[in-house]
């Protein structure tokens, strides 16, 4: 078996810990101090409490700790399921106690494996240790108590790259030997991790459109952002435009991409498919299982305030890059600033931010993701 490191203690962190020591895997969490209100709990319990698809009793966890290299060392892998905002803050922390032979990944939003080498390159940290990635969490999930986390849905096919790219079978395969009932596709490089970001597509247009009601609290505890009321047809609409966008920015890299009502299919993440039939759009975002799943409560939730800067604003300034319009994305980006009074263009992740030049070509853009120079 082997000993994993899970650098956050949310949802992700806590699922993915349970998971894996459900399984037999040495676990070891770290939360910063913070935050670290409930690792006494899982202490004390001796794990974490998994239910729901999957797993049902006590994941064991050998270390629950605020202090980061008594986690990570001597860790064959080490998972970060953070949003994206915390990737720096992480990796700014693990760096002076990372070891040779080490996999870092990061789950959450795609790019995340390129923010932890531009803080590891900055600390001298070799590539001795490889940094890959995953374009989303591996589960639909809640905590639900300290030490307890439920799970409603989860993704079957995965996304995985490194950067750089040359190392992304190296992270495959270290991800098929922790989750071996889960197919892991690898990426031509971090760009489809990037892009293939379900949650930019199907929260922000929701969130928006149901601002006032969002706002208001008028009747909080009926709302859920994917019902048919708060997600009818012209709220479907948005999906699919800011869908269209993600097409053709991934078709501009050359990478092969399909639509969304496609990929729920193929994933499986939203029963009631019919096989392998690929239902509209409005069908396919209402099913049980997501319009179960209540709120969000608040304009600042993690449905704006993750997915413009580190989503949509990343698109947009990628089509801005490679001359693809992206009409939906930015005006969607525009209300959600004015909504929240936040310049979320200032303080979004731009390809410059990625430490990519919007003056390279195509070709040029490849080479930096494949070699990292």
């Amino acid at each position: 078996m082997t000993t994993v490191a899970i650098l956050g203690a949310g949802n992700g962190g806590m699922t993915i810990a349970a998971h894996l020591g459900h399984d037999g895997h040495e676990v070891r969490i770290f939360e910063l101090p913070d935050y670290a209100g409930d690792l006494e709990e899982i202490i004390k319990q001796g794990g974490i409490r998994i239910s729901g698809v999957e797993k049902d009793g006590i994941g064991a966890v050998a270390l629950a700790s605020s202090d980061i290299a008594e986690v990570i060392t001597g860790a064959a892998v080490i998972i970060n399921p953070v949003p994206a905002n915390a990737y720096e803050t992480f990796a700014k922390l693990a760096a002076p106690h990372l070891e040779e032979g080490q996999i870092v990944i990061t789950m959450g939003k795609g790019g995340g494996s390129l923010a932890w080498r531009q803080i590891l390159e900055s600390s001298g940290v070799s590539e001795d240790v490889i940094v890959g990635e995953t374009n989303t969490l591996l589960h639909g999930c809640r905590k639900i108590g300290p030490a307890e986390v439920t799970v409603f849905g989860v993704i079957q096919e995965n996304v995985v790259s490194a950067f750089p790219g040359k190392y992304t079978d190296e992270v495959r395969s270290a991800l098929q030997s922790l989750f071996p009932t889960r197919d892991f596709r690898r990426a031509p490089n971090l760009f489809e991790s990037v892009l293939l970001d379900f949650n930019a597509i199907t929260h922000t247009g929701p969130m928006i459109s149901n601002a006032a009601r969002i706002d208001s609290g008028y009747r909080k505890e009926e709302f859920h952002l994917f019902g048919k009321d708060e997600n009818p047809p012209a709220v479907c609409n948005i999906i699919e435009a800011i869908d269209r966008e993600r097409m053709a920015l991934a078709q501009a890299l050359d990478i092969e991409a399909f639509p969304l009502e496609v990929e729920h299919t193929r994933n499986k993440y939203n029963p009631g498919h019919a096989g392998d039939k690929v239902l509209p759009m409005y069908e396919s975002m209402h099913t049980e299982k997501l319009e179960g799943v209540p709120g969000p409560y608040s304009l600042k939730a993690r449905h704006l305030t993750e997915d413009i800067p580190y989503g949509l604003v990343t698109w947009a300034s990628l089509g801005r890059m490679l001359n693809v319009p992206t009409p939906a994305s930015e005006a969607i980006i525009n209300l959600a600033s004015i909504l929240n009074k936040e310049d979320y263009w200032e303080m979004g992740r731009t390809v410059e931010k990625m430490g990519i030049n919007p003056e390279w070509s195509k070709d040029r853009l490849k080479a930096f993701l494949e070699e990292g120079q």
